[in-house]
């Protein structure tokens, strides 16, 4: 184990951003780290594909369905606004690992719902969850990833797809054992069962971020996270006390979010997360209609046109990492949207001639192109945006932005479809990537600062000891 002398948190920051991702308990917190981004994908995933059982068994009404939407939404909206100091001044390992007991309890409820009602609260709960998980997720992976690889946690994006994809074969291996109407309710079920593996995994071997516990002078936790993560046996002063980051001028609060330093980023972030939540219900309620045309109205058919459109939402997370080392977060979200608006101006001005082949095409590159730029960029760039005692707060806010982008989508593209008709909504919906695309031309922030890697590269720091270690 190497020695490495630490007097201040700049010195931790310094450390993190230049040593490579070398040892297991590095890859595997970054992997349990996915993993909880991987079960909201799944139970999403396996409550979407059981709506039409679940609604047949309890005797749903359409305004019932859509209800139980809206509370999650709004359940997720409250937990990211309360919960997002909580990161900030707990930690992150903790609200993750509450957030999946909370999501198994919701799952029991949900799975075993008799009524509307029971329905509803195991919703708002999971909801709840949800709101807590992700923006904390994701600021507990930027917290460790070094310079020359963060654009790796563009990752998340093609996991989302890969654990619904899993989740739709999970569901199609249910179907398969005849379990008639209760098929959601042992989906739900499933969903519980991954959140409880996730959860242990979290507590046992997720150690907390020294980006978070250097900020809290909390040196007992931060030896043992450098000892497990890294294999290093830090020195710290004798005062027993971290120096400050000289550099900061924040103070740690809410309203920094909106300071003269991270204003900008704040917009940016926000406004390309709330836009790609919003643009994707312009495909996303009508890839139905398209999976019913191609591959037939059945229970199982419908759930194989899905993983059929999840395989391009795979490949465009895949290729946004690639897309991010080239042009960046920022340019990966504009170039994303002006690509997505022309998908959905082809799709809407072309609804009723479109033949087949372009039938599945658009709306399928549509995914692509949403997956690989703007559907994972603004998280990203939250995630990246801020410093550690903001960045939990600073990635709920874009979890808030997210929700209200599907509120909006969920109430307008229904109501608009019914006043102008399909066709039109989705024409009009071509608005919303193209205000993205303002949006990213006002503020010009590049959270993956290629400059400085490039430099750290050339210096061939990664990987080797710092200044102050034991060679």
């Amino acid at each position: 184990m190497r020695s490495l002398t630490i007097n201040s948190v700049r010195d931790i920051n310094d450390l993190i951003d230049l040593e490579d991702i070398r040892t297991r308990r590095h890859k595997l917190l970054l992997l349990l780290g996915l993993g909880g981004i991987a079960f909201e994908a799944f139970y999403l995933a396996v409550l979407s594909a059981g709506t039409s059982p679940m609604t047949e068994q309890l005797g749903l009404s359409a305004n019932e369905v859509g209800l139980v939407s809206s509370y999650g939404y709004i359940a997720t909206l409250i937990a990211a606004l309360t919960c997002g100091f909580l990161a900030d001044r707990f930690g992150r390992v903790k609200l993750m690992v509450v957030a999946k007991i909370v999501a198994v309890i919701a799952l029991a409820i949900m799975a075993t719902a008799p009524d509307f009602l029971i329905l509803v609260l195991g919703r708002c709960l999971a909801g709840a969850a949800y709101g807590i998980d992700l923006g904390v997720a994701m600021a507990y992976l930027a917290e460790f990833l070094p310079k020359l690889r963060r654009h790796l946690l563009n990752f998340w994006q093609a996991q989302w797809y890969i654990s619904s994809s899993f989740a739709l074969l999970v569901v199609l291996g249910l179907y398969n054992f005849d379990l008639g109407l209760n098929i959601w309710r042992w989906s739900l079920a499933a969903a519980a069962v991954f959140a409880i593996i996730v959860t242990v995994g979290q507590i046992f071997f997720m150690p907390e971020s020294p980006r978070w516990l250097a900020e809290k002078n909390d040196l007992g936790r931060l030896e043992k996270s450098l000892n497990q993560v890294y294999e290093i046996q830090p020195v710290f002063p004798s005062s027993g006390v971290l120096a400050a980051d000289e550099q900061r001028t924040d103070t740690g609060k809410w309203s920094d979010l909106f300071s003269k330093t991270y204003r900008r980023r704040t917009i940016l972030a926000n406004g390309v997360t709330a836009m790609q939540a919003l643009q994707y219900y312009a495909v996303a309620y009508y890839l139905p209609v398209i999976a019913l045309t191609l591959f037939g109205g059945g229970f199982g058919e419908a759930i194989f046109g899905s993983l059929v459109f999840n395989i391009f939402g795979i490949i465009g997370g895949i290729a946004s990492i690639w897309v991010a080392r080239k042009l960046g977060a920022h340019g990966a979200a504009m170039y994303g949207f002006l690509a997505v608006a022309a998908m959905i101006l082809v799709l809407g001005v072309f609804f009723d001639s479109l033949p087949t082949a372009l039938m599945f095409l658009v709306p399928a590159m549509f995914i692509f192109f949403h997956s690989a730029g703007p559907g994972v960029s603004g998280l990203t760039m939250a995630a990246m945006a801020y410093p550690s005692d903001l960045r939990g707060r600073g990635g709920q806010i874009a979890t808030v932005s997210q929700s209200l982008g599907g509120i909006v989508g969920l109430y307008a593209f229904p109501n608009m479809v019914d006043a102008y008709g399909l066709s039109t909504t989705i024409t009009i919906f071509a608005i919303v990537p193209l205000i993205g695309v303002v949006i990213c031309r006002a503020i010009m922030w590049e959270p993956f600062d290629e400059g400085d890697a490039v430099a750290l590269e050339a210096e061939a720091q990664i990987g080797k000891p710092l200044e102050g270690q034991a060679r």
